[in-house]
């Protein structure tokens, strides 16, 4: 079906060597029960056949845009499907993904009824499997979400800072975007830019309305996710660089939800550790001293968001750089430890090595 009138969704969907994915996700978006929608294809220079698959569609239904760009990474894509799209909402959708055909009707039936600039949702985890089936579970965090009133603004509810930043779970007022030129960030070609767009959108929305049920199938543990990858230590830091220039900007505004940010670039930043090669870890481990010794000690004494644990190494980290802790704390963890997964669903034990997993009966929501 061809709309006339102006679509009420653009879908933006960045595209990077996902052939395997790309049908189902895309598959998924045609099937929308909103039809009145634009499906912005950006291919970012991939090297299989997704530059094929993705013109092959724009052929099949008016509504698909197929563009096609040099490869610059996530958030330039998404930057590209932004400045073509010509919906009232903008969605993004990612190539590994799928969504369920009532998502797009119910997120903007929302966005009119309540007159927000976003609609924020959540997601079930995927997890596929050898056989080609799949399991889903719903996001660890949806019951841990309740908003005092709904709609509702960062400042008076500021616990979606500190979950998953899940930016594709949501629709976004175009001229809202645009009014405040919010952008995916580029540099390092968007790795891990859903923390900026994150802030940028919370922050600076009048209204969120959030939507309970999830819609968005996430799939996880993709060997070829930019997340899985471990050649370069900086692009975490660097996110948070330029998070801290829109920061400054707005130091009103970042008073009220200094302790969010603090948590977030916490758990990032050691999260970094694990998932870059050993050989970076004390380059990381001097860029957390660092970063750390920029950020205000009483927000994180004071802080409900921090355990204790977390406490004591923020200070220890801001004395040093940590470096002969950790590697003694390595050593421990080897020979033997106990902690949760960072899901959170399973306990995890490691003796001499070696790990076990066992389902955390203990967990709240």
């Amino acid at each position: 079906m061809f709309f006339r009138k102006k679509p009420k969704v653009s879908i933006i969907v960045p595209i990077y060597g996902v052939e395997k994915y790309l049908r189902q996700c895309v598959d998924s978006i045609l099937a929308q029960t909103l039809q009145e929608i634009e499906i912005i294809l950006v291919d970012d220079g991939s090297k299989d056949n997704c530059p094929q698959i993705v013109d092959a569609y724009a052929k099949q239904d008016k509504r698909v845009v197929a563009l096609h760009q040099e490869n610059g990474g996530y958030g330039k894509a998404v930057n590209y499907g932004i400045e073509k799209a010509s919906g009232k909402y903008i969605g993004i959708v990612e190539p590994d993904d799928w969504i369920e055909p009532d998502m797009y009707e119910t997120l903007y039936n929302d966005a009119e009824k309540y007159n927000v600039d976003i609609v924020k949702g959540t997601y079930y985890e995927v997890l596929d499997k050898p056989d080609g089936s799949y399991k889903r579970q719903p996001a660890i965090f949806i019951k841990e979400i309740k908003p005092p009133h709904n709609p509702f603004n960062i400042y008076e509810y500021p616990v979606p800072l500190q979950r998953h930043a899940s930016i594709w779970t949501a629709i976004y007022r175009t001229d809202f975007i645009r009014k405040y030129n919010i952008k995916v960030l580029e540099q390092n070609k968007g790795r891990y830019a859903d923390q900026n767009w994150r802030f940028e959108t919370l922050m600076q929305a009048q209204s969120i309305y959030w939507e309970e049920k999830p819609f968005y199938n996430y799939r996880i543990f993709n060997e070829n996710s930019s997340s899985q990858k471990k050649n370069n230590p900086d692009d975490i830091f660097e996110i948070y660089d330029a998070l801290d220039v829109f920061m400054n900007k707005h130091s009103l505004e970042y008073a009220q939800i200094r302790e969010y940010l603090y948590i977030e670039i916490f758990r990032h930043m050691f999260w970094n550790l694990e998932r870059v090669d050993k050989k970076y870890r004390k380059y990381c481990l001097e860029k957390i001293h660092k970063k750390f010794q920029t950020m205000l000690p009483s927000v994180v004494e004071n802080s409900d968001l921090f355990g204790k644990e977390e406490k004591r190494i923020f200070k220890d980290m801001r004395k040093s750089n940590y470096y002969t802790v950790m590697t003694l704390k390595k050593a421990r963890d080897w020979l033997f430890s106990i902690k949760e997964s960072s899901s959170r669903r399973h306990i995890v034990i490691t003796i001499l090595g070696l790990t076990l997993k066992k389902k955390n009966t203990k967990r709240t929501l």
